[in-house]
């Protein structure tokens, strides 16, 4: 998804929800290779939670950079109590 790119569907059921994680890193390859483990987001709430495979994946040192600075500003958004402006909560 590119910078700016509007997310217009939301679906927060059976949606993968990270749970561990593990990486490498080589300096030759400028690259970090990500070990993901995933779980249903829905665990332990319903009785067929779907099951999601680890993912594996390479990802480049300048955009592991970027992703952590977005990262950390959405984590230091939800410490501060805000939400996304474009996610409507329903009641």
């Amino acid at each position: 998804m590119m910078e700016g790119e509007k997310i217009s569907k939301s679906n927060v059921g059976h949606m993968p929800e990270l749970t561990d994680f593990a990486m490498v890193y080589s300096a030759a390859g400028k690259i970090i290779v990500l070990d993901l483990e995933m779980k249903d987001s829905l665990t332990g709430y319903i009785e067929d939670p779907q099951l999601f495979p680890d993912i594996h994946l390479s990802i480049r040192a300048d955009m592991a950079r970027d992703l952590a600075y977005a990262l950390l500003k959405c984590a230091d958004n939800i410490d501060a109590g805000l939400t996304h402006p474009t996610i409507k909560l329903v009641q």
